[in-house]
């Protein structure tokens, strides 16, 4: 381990853990023998049969939604495209890391972090998110790798939500809701084992005793990877309370604790505008030191009163921190010599620590208004965020051959510590102050009316300790929005919408000296949607036609190149379409499909092509790492109560990694299967991942490109009580 880091104790406990049993016993009682008279009538027992229980119905349909309003409403409601990835969708494709379950998601896609960005790195409706998480309807925007061991389901909202969320939500938000006591009794414990010594244990236990109720949720995972060099260490655990105060009253608390230790990993470097032709587990690092890790601390505390039938609040309040150690991996110029050829390598020593405090109040006021049902909804929101950033990058780096690499020990010149000359070392300080109006009108029992804004109030403050990066910002925003929803029956839902968001300088907590002076970029969404019912509601069918665009990002100025303009343009034309719920009895389907047309419109900004040498500009480019085509189908059929097989396809277009359209990823469809035994207290499953062994990269950038996983597997055994 390198010695920058933290001398932590180590937390490797085995995979193997116990999963616990409750053992109960049953006391019989015996009855009389019955009279055998002639005209006696004999009585004969009940006689009880237990066998698996029925597959419960709409497996991976949601009715509602949290992250549409500030209140749950229903999904048919909200005039917005909203995708919900359901906890049966997740148990069934074993998608334990976030952004494994957000393949379901239309319009969404893995990206690569760029400039050595580690954890989740998402790109929704070609616009980045990497802001843009959050539980349970409140900020949460480290940077790790989210794992789902406590997440009940994912939600995705997209097109410009600024009036729900503030800044960001330029082309949606994340939003993960965990699990919650409910009141009952019961453990569920699960063990995997699968290909590359995949091993990984899960426990979640809650019970309850008179107003209070707790519930447990605990990780561990030990695993290797088909990339070599590669490992994951990762141990969570999640314990969340609820004390119901009274009938009207309650207090929900929920700590997250989550750390990790893995590898820096960008996979392989881009020959010629391709990923290089070589194994899909050729490492290029070295050999010892491959430091990453994470360290991440989320505590929260909601209260929800209910003044009278009509009228509630829930008032939230988090905090957070996050503290990452890592040495980058990041590929430089390719030295094409056919063959023999080269690439260079750049390292760094890498650490922040991030903490955030945000309180949020929400108040509900549901009363009829002229005659017709209205929900009025306002609040508040109070953030402050700190985030500590330093860097060191290594000397004497040598390239490596790109077709045949010979791996060495770390070189004489690797950073590992801060002692000496930085390249990096900024102090950033956020706070947004925040209030909103949102209501929500039925104007006649078919027609809905949805509209509202929000003020933002986010001042920023960053010192250079080594540079000439130092700022101060502030900036205030209005974020309106409005919708309009048909519904002339039950089964069909019609929508109309308008939104908007606003990208602050310093949105991500850093910022250069070129875009201090520079106030927010502007974008908007228009959306036309339907959203129906089928078989009665079993399944529900989903399209939505959009355009988002951003008016005025930034751009390098034609007069300095070494600031920046708001003068550039971004769009999205996009279609979607979706099915999810239950198509025949025990037959359950998830299907998305989205077509993106993701554009550079305007822009002054250039760069060098690593293909053709010539310098270029970004306008007329596509947005980098959106297919123009993706989707999912997976579908789950019970042949038996106690049998289900499964399966589906991932699929996603070619797509551009570099600014100037150089560099390919190319098109791929992943085929993956389940099949599964379920009993009343154990279900046995395996999945089986990417059938046909298809070579294909799942994200990438201008100098590298990550492989999807090949052929793999993995058994889970689950027990319940």
């Amino acid at each position: 381990m390198n010695n920058t880091s933290k001398q932590k104790a180590k937390w490797r406990f085995g995979a193997l853990m116990p999963l616990g049993a409750v053992l109960s016993g049953v006391v019989m009682a015996g009855e009389p023998a019955p009279s055998l008279h002639a005209d006696s009538e004999t009585v004969l027992e009940d006689v009880k049969v237990k066998a698996a229980q029925t597959p419960k119905p709409k497996r991976f349909k949601a009715e509602t939604s949290t992250t549409g309003g500030k209140t749950e409403m229903a999904i048919r409601d909200i005039p917005q495209s909203v995708s919900v990835v359901t906890k049966e969708l997740i148990q069934s494709q074993n998608a334990f890391n976030l952004r494994d379950a957000l393949k379901n998601v239309s319009g969404l896609t893995i990206a690569a972090g760029e400039g050595g960005r580690t954890g989740d790195s998402i790109t929704l409706r070609g616009f980045a998110a990497n802001t843009d998480n959050y539980l349970d309807g409140v900020k949460e925007n480290g940077q790790y790798n989210r794992d789902t061991f406590f997440i009940d389901k994912a939600e995705v909202l997209k097109g410009a939500s600024s009036i729900l969320f503030g800044r960001g939500a330029t082309g949606g938000v994340i939003n993960q809701v965990a699990k919650k006591p409910t009141g009952k009794t019961g453990v569920t414990g699960s063990f995997t084992y699968g290909s590359y010594d995949f091993k990984r244990t899960t426990i979640d236990a809650e019970s309850a005793y008179q107003n209070l109720s707790a519930r447990l949720n605990f990780l561990f995972q030990d695993s290797g990877s088909f990339r070599d060099y590669n490992n994951t260490e990762r141990l969570g655990f999640a314990p969340s309370f609820r004390l119901k105060v009274d009938d009207d009253t309650s207090v929900d608390l929920s700590l997250l604790h989550q750390e990790e230790q893995g590898v820096f990993d960008y996979g392989v470097p881009i020959f010629r505008g391709k990923p290089a032709d070589v194994p899909t587990n050729t490492y290029y690092g070295f050999t010892d030191n491959r430091l990453m890790e994470t360290d991440t601390n989320v505590a929260t505390v909601a209260l929800n009163h209910r003044f009278n039938d009509d009228f509630s609040v829930k008032n939230t309040v988090r905090v957070g921190s996050y503290e990452r150690n890592y040495l980058t991996h990041l590929f430089g110029t390719v030295t094409d010599t056919g063959a023999t050829s080269t690439v260079a390598r750049n390292q760094a020593l890498r650490r922040n620590e991030q903490e955030t405090v945000y309180n949020q109040t929400d108040f509900v006021f549901k009363k009829p208004l002229l005659g017709f049902n209205n929900t009025f909804m306002f609040g508040s929101e109070f953030g402050w965020e700190n985030y500590d950033f330093k860097s060191k990058n290594s000397t004497g780096v040598s390239s490596i051959s790109i077709f045949n690499p010979v791996l060495t020990s770390s070189s004489s010149g690797l950073a590992t510590d801060f002692s000496g000359t930085l390249a990096t070392d900024r102090y950033t300080k956020a706070q947004t102050y925040a209030g909103y109006v949102l209501d929500q009108f039925e104007i006649t029992p078919e027609w809905k009316l949805l509209a509202g804004t929000r003020y933002d109030q986010f001042d920023a403050q960053q010192f250079d300790r080594i540079g000439t990066d130092s700022f101060s910002r502030s900036d205030s925003q209005w974020s309106p929005r409005s919708g309009l929803v048909w519904q002339p029956d039950k089964a069909q839902s019609y929508y109309f919408s308008y939104g908007t968001s606003f990208n602050p300088t310093a949105e991500s907590l850093s910022i250069s000296a070129a875009n201090a002076n520079l106030p927010p970029e502007q974008n908007q969404n228009f959306e036309i949607g339907a959203k129906y019912d089928l078989f009665g509601g079993r399944l529900a069918a989903t399209a939505a036609l959009f355009r988002l665009e951003k008016t005025n990002a930034r751009t390098t100025d034609p007069n300095d190149s070494a600031l920046s303009i708001l003068a550039g343009e971004q769009r999205t034309d996009g279609f979607e379409f979706g099915l999810a719920g239950e198509v025949l009895p025990r037959w359950d389907m998830s299907m998305t499909y989205a077509y993106l047309d993701a554009q550079i419109t305007k822009s002054t900004s250039t760069a060098v092509g690593t293909v053709s040498g010539l310098t270029k500009s970004f306008q007329g480019m596509n947005a980098t790492n959106v297919p123009e085509h993706s989707g999912v189908v997976w579908n789950s059929y019970h042949i038996t109560p106690e049998w289900e097989v499964g399966g589906g396809v991932f699929y996603a277009s070619d797509r551009y990694a570099d600014s100037v359209n150089e560099v390919t990823l190319p098109a791929y469809a992943r085929l993956d299967a389940v099949v599964a035994y379920h009993q009343k207290h154990y279900d046995v499953q395996m999945n089986v991942f990417n059938l046909a062994d298809t070579v294909y990269y799942e994200s990438g950038q201008t100098r590298s490109a990550l492989p999807g996983v090949p052929l793999s597997a993995q058994v889970t055994v689950n027990v319940k009580y």
